[in-house]
């Protein structure tokens, strides 16, 4: 597995929203890429001495996935060591309902999510600034969009330039 910090690419955009009263400011977002699927995971996980073939790897990504499939939706939250939990929420219907007597779970809960809490001990912590910790964030691409019509309706497509002096920014200094 990665022990060395790896690079994370940051996209530069602009704030679109003409009432934001930061319309026109610059911002951040993860460059993102295409997910790596279970397959690929239990490959790298396979090629990083694991003793275990890539289908046994696999076998068990199943089971498991299929387990915790199984106990969230019985709303049991899966703690998964060193990540995080998995924890079953719900949304419910806009306005709700006047009395316990007139709630009804068909009507009022819309759907059925699944909400990541990252894990906070001491030594395995992954909140957002200990993630940033463990990151070399580098300035890849200012992204600008350009207004396109599709089927008669116009859409927005991002266009991604990149920025020159591709280097990551200088990493502040000790916290005092």
């Amino acid at each position: 597995m990665a022990t060395e910090r790896q690079v994370v690419e940051v996209d530069i955009v602009t704030n679109e929203n003409r009432k934001s009263d930061y319309f026109g400011k610059k911002y951040g977002r993860i460059h993102y890429t295409e997910p790596i699927n279970m397959r690929g995971v239990c490959d790298m996980i396979n090629s990083n001495g694991s003793p275990w073939t890539r289908d046994i790897i696999d076998g068990v990504f199943i089971r498991y996935r299929n387990c915790v499939v199984d106990l969230l939706s019985q709303g049991i939250g899966v703690k998964i060591d060193g990540l995080g939990t998995l924890r079953p929420t719900l949304e419910n219907a806009h306005g709700g309902a006047d009395s316990v007597e007139d709630f009804n779970v068909n009507e009022h809960i819309t759907g059925v999510h699944v909400r990541f809490i990252p894990e906070g001990d001491e030594l395995d912590r992954i909140t957002s600034r200990e993630m940033k910790k463990k990151c070399v964030l580098r300035k890849t691409y200012e992204v600008e969009y350009r207004e396109i019509t599709v089927d008669g309706k116009p859409k927005k497509i991002p266009i991604y330039v990149p920025i020159k002096g591709n280097k990551p920014d200088p990493e502040p200094g000790p916290e005092p």
